[in-house]
């Protein structure tokens, strides 16, 4: 409370904001095998003038090319260059509470940003809301890194209507970190192998080979980095094929790597796996009744679990110490949980107790409930078997109606519905959902109530899956479609019109092509009598974003929709409507909007090629010395 008084307003923001960045420098502090083999790439060059002309560079690529590390390298270089203080926010929204206006100094570095395994949309809405806030924040002078997985990207991007922000359509900001030059390849590789715990006499074996494997597609870092270890090799074949397919192909490799493990090793990466904290594992254990009940069931125990951990570390594992100096073991990298989880589906006597370990949104981010013969999504890590449906789907309807002690708990509450929701609409079997139903009575109840645009809400996306799955009663249905009826006219919400647009899929299953010829009739009935009173009142009620408007598209589509069914009358009062509309709603944002970046005044012309002349020589000559 005396805090303003002392130090004012400004600086208090200031001291706030110290334990952000005194946890980042711990962060980048505790990453020292990946400042000493890193290499700089064309894509590291590529980022680096994104951030320095623009402020702004997006990192795309497939798992385990390198995107952390470069962002890492980004933000040690700019503590360097432009003395910036570095924040590591999770999320768009503590980007934004972080922001400093009066700071120019900050580098914002936010790994995964759509989703760390599988597109999470909450994140990507989130994103599309704040998106104007951090534009301001880049054009005050902060410097932002994001990174993501290309698959997840390629599902978040449409939710993200890049076109209003031109610094996310601009090409320079985006940095595909798989392009690897041949020489950059062979140097990762170099950097890695000398690095690692592998003997000279299993180097020069190698040896012949490097070349070959560095060569290997997909080209990855972190593969390259197991090969320079003596955990991941046991009983790798020192010859070309096995190599070129160690690097190109690790995933089954990795699965009989774990195979190898001894028990105790099998405990550790299970609780790892299962524990219930973003950060990790805390150190040293302090076991629970669960946590023991995993180390029984893989026939260890907890003395020689514990040395296992200490083992594990550097190879399979990293251990950090977090700001509140509690030290938490995690993966070494996503793909070796991924790898793990692979492993843990043959498991059977570990499945169940590590599935009850996980937290509830693990759950919901890592499994799905698909039939086993079904392509697995990228990004999930466990497949449940149809015998544990039922203890599954109970688990999740639980989660779906805990409600929070507090007022303020109602966006935890939103953001629990949506990602069973989320679980619902695309991981679940017909087996499965109908296990659901049984456990959760009052799910159609809460699907009912969608709003506008209903594009946008995942509750017709779970009816639309419940109607093919057969498990959709014909009343509830009927209610979707009357609620739909009504807010085509009052919302306005196109949402029901079929298209090519993905979003509107739910209405094209959900309609018979009678409901939908008397939807246009109610709309033409009901609405465009009444256009000229309705637009004022939208405009009068729009408080929003001018880039997610939906009263503005809604309209659009209208237009659209009666003119391709040849009602001309009917559509030019839509598309009249809709530049009425535009004229005198408010627009808030519209600074933001048009904002485009200067051209940094001291731009350098750039080489044409950057990549170093590769010698005659193999840079592997002297990698057994």
């Amino acid at each position: 409370m005396f805090v303003p008084r002392v130090y004012g307003l400004g600086d208090l923001s200031q001291i706030l904001d110290e334990r952000a960045y005194t946890q980042t420098s711990v962060l980048m502090k505790s990453a020292p095998e990946q400042v000493s083999t890193f290499v700089v790439t064309s894509a590291y060059r590529k980022a680096a003038r994104s951030l320095r002309d623009h402020g702004f560079v997006l990192l795309l690529g497939d798992p385990a090319v390198g995107k952390s590390v470069i962002a890492l390298m980004l933000a040690i270089s700019a503590a360097d260059n432009w003395r910036c203080l570095a924040v590591k926010p999770r999320t768009s929204d503590e980007l934004v509470q972080r922001w400093n206006p009066h700071e120019k100094g900050q580098f914002f570095w936010l790994d995964d940003a759509f989703g760390a395994v599988r597109h999470e949309e909450i994140l990507t809405h989130a994103w599309a809301r704040d998106l104007p806030h951090v534009m301001s924040a880049v054009k005050n002078g902060a410097r932002v890194v994001l990174t993501s997985r290309n698959y997840i990207y390629n599902e978040a991007r449409p939710l993200l209507k890049p076109y209003a922000y031109p610094l996310l359509r601009e090409q320079q900001v985006t940095v595909d970190v798989s392009d690897l030059a041949r020489a950059e390849r062979q140097q990762i590789l170099y950097n890695h192998l000398t690095a690692g715990d592998q003997p000279a006499d299993v180097l020069s074996r190698m040896k012949p080979h490097l070349e070959d494997a560095a060569d290997a597609e997909p080209f990855r870092p972190e593969a390259a980095r197991r090969l320079g270890l003596q955990a991941f090799t046991t009983g790798l074949s020192l010859n070309r094929e096995s190599i070129t397919s160690f690097m190109a192909r690790p995933r089954q490799l990795l699965i009989d790597v774990y195979d190898q493990l001894d028990v105790h090793a099998h405990a550790a990466l299970a609780l790892v796996y299962a524990t219930g904290q973003d950060k990790g594992l805390p150190s040293p254990l302090a076991l629970d009744s669960v946590q023991r009940d995993i180390i029984e069931r893989a026939g260890a125990a907890p003395g020689a679990t514990s040395r296992a951990m200490a083992t594990l570390t550097g190879t399979f594992l990293t251990e950090a110490t977090a700001l509140d100096g509690q030290t938490y073991w995690s993966f070494h990298h996503p793909t070796l949980r991924e790898g793990f989880a692979t492993w843990l589906t043959t498991q059977t006597h570990l499945l169940p107790i590590v599935l009850t370990g996980m937290t509830d949104r693990a759950l919901l981010s890592r499994t799905d409930c698909l039939p086993v013969d079904s392509e697995q999504r990228q990004g999930t890590l466990l497949r449940i078997p149809p015998p544990l449906y039922q203890a599954t789907a109970q688990r999740i309807s639980a989660f779906r109606r805990h409600r929070g002690s507090s007022p303020t708990d109602w966006l935890e509450e939103y953001e629990r519905r949506q990602s069973v929701l989320s679980y619902l609409s695309g991981d679940g079997s017909d087996d499965f959902l109908r296990a659901y139903l049984m456990a959760d009575s009052e799910l159609h109840t809460v699907l009912l109530n969608f709003g506008a645009p209903a594009r946008d809400d995942l509750r017709t996306r779970v009816l639309a899956r419940l109607h093919r799955a057969g498990l959709l009663p014909e009343d509830i249905r009927q209610q979707a479609i009357a609620h739909m009826t009504d807010l085509a006219v009052t919302a306005p919400d196109a949402s029901w019109i079929e298209d090519d647009d993905w979003q509107k899929q739910p209405w094209h299953v959900l309609l018979s092509d009678k409901e939908r010829e008397g939807l246009f009739e109610h709309v033409r009935r009901e609405l465009v009598p009444r256009l000229e009173q309705r637009v004022d009142s939208w405009a009068a009620e729009f408080n929003g974003d001018p880039d997610n408007d939906h009263v503005e598209d809604a309209l659009f589509w209208y237009s659209q929709a009666f003119e391709q069914r040849l009602d001309d009358d009917t559509a030019g009062k839509f598309d009249q409507a809709c530049d009425i509309y535009q004229q005198v709603r408010e627009d808030p944002n519209e600074a933001h909007r048009d904002w485009a970046p200067e051209p940094h005044p001291h731009r350098r012309r750039t080489p044409q090629n950057t990549h170093p002349i590769q010698e005659q020589r193999s840079l592997f000559d002297d990698i057994d010395h």
